[in-house]
């Protein structure tokens, strides 16, 4: 079986209902141990150890933003951390301000996590 580095997932936590899903999904990976939950606002204030460990090779990121502005891939970017998987919720059909939070779409989406 082949030995997959854990993910390291940041993610939006903004006020809308995207945020709500990429928080939510971000939080359920870290509690099933399919992902290490890392803080997005270590890495906004410039945290150097948590940075300089993201920046490692052989780490496997995944940036999960809640809509098109992006904040958490452009934070990542910002200290230099490029090697990332990104996604959107709104990649998975979810509207924000419209659709509701259910338990069926986060675990849609952490399927596809997962898969990655």
């Amino acid at each position: 079986m082949e030995n997959k580095p854990k993910i390291k997932i940041m993610s939006c936590s903004g006020a809308s209902n995207t945020g709500e899903y990429s928080d939510l999904i971000a939080r359920k990976l870290d509690a099933t141990g399919d992902a290490d939950m890392h803080c997005l606002a270590k890495i906004a204030i410039g945290d150097k150890n948590l940075i300089d460990n993201l920046k490692k090779p052989d780490v496997k990121i995944v940036v999960l933003d809640g809509c098109p502005i992006n904040c958490a891939e452009k934070i990542l970017n910002r200290e230099g951390i490029t090697n990332i998987h990104h996604l959107n919720t709104t990649d998975f059909g979810i509207i924000k301000g419209k659709t509701p939070v259910t338990a069926e779409k986060i675990d849609e989406i952490m399927q596809h996590i997962k898969n990655l």
